[in-house]
């Protein structure tokens, strides 16, 4: 059928794309003399990945039917296709440094807090899987006793943050933070530096390429699942 045979052609368009762009490369030589960084080429990778992710959300969330901003298109996206299952955890420290702030106060969530970062805040700690320090909202949302912390939660979802860490890509043209990316794994992690009692968080490069690539297998399968063909919620661009 038509169909399929347009899902087939979308999706290995989009699957070509993932590994073109993970095989982009840099000639050394040309910035030898330039005060260019090797691990800039990392930043345009994450944002074509992340433009690729952004295309597939509006083929399953189209602004016709889903009018929401497209924060809330990306994150559900993101959820519904399992492209990233960690990003359901809150950061524990990123809400450590609201209990500086006094926006979460004293009480059962502020006591977890401060208990799991403890044993974390060390000099020279690194590479810290996020999944070995942050919780699920569902279990901290039982802490909360104010609409702030609830609040707070929400916007310290991983979710919420790399949707944050995409528009700073996109939008601003520049990697956040001052986390070292020195690791190949696929899963975001907490660096620390000597002298420094805060943790940074890395969003390596591996998380968008595997988030990329469960992105297209999802709408691949929901494309076939519901016989939609994908090209009718591509706009037309013949006139370029």
């Amino acid at each position: 059928m038509k169909i399929y045979k347009s899902i087939t052609k979308f999706c290995t368009y989009f699957r070509n794309q993932i590994s073109i762009i993970n095989e982009i490369q840099i000639n050394p030589s040309v910035f030898q003399h330039t005060d260019y960084e090797n691990n800039q080429i990392r930043f345009y990778k994450k944002v074509l990945l992340l433009t690729a992710i952004d295309t597939l959300a509006g083929i399953r969330f189209p602004k016709a039917r889903y009018p929401q901003l497209n924060q809330e298109r990306f994150i559900k996206f993101m959820v519904e296709s399992k492209s990233w299952p960690d990003g359901k955890l809150v950061s524990i420290p990123f809400l450590a440094e609201h209990l500086k702030t006094g926006k979460i106060p004293k009480g059962k969530l502020s006591e977890l807090v401060s208990s799991l970062t403890a044993n974390y805040f060390e000099d020279g700690v690194f590479n810290i899987p996020v999944a070995l320090i942050d919780l699920p909202i569902e279990s901290l949302l039982e802490l909360v006793t104010t609409e702030q912390e609830e609040i707070i939660l929400r916007e310290n979802q991983h979710y919420e943050l790399l949707y944050r860490y995409r528009n700073y890509l996109i939008h601003e043209s520049r990697e956040p933070g001052n986390a070292m990316e020195i690791s190949p794994e696929d899963n975001p992690y907490y660096h620390g530096y000597i002298g420094d009692p805060k943790l940074y968080l890395a969003y390596p490069l591996g998380l968008f390429l595997n988030a990329a690539a469960l992105a297209v297998d999802y709408i691949e399968k929901y494309l076939t699942d519901n016989a939609l063909d994908p090209y009718d919620f591509v706009t037309e661009t013949t006139r370029w």
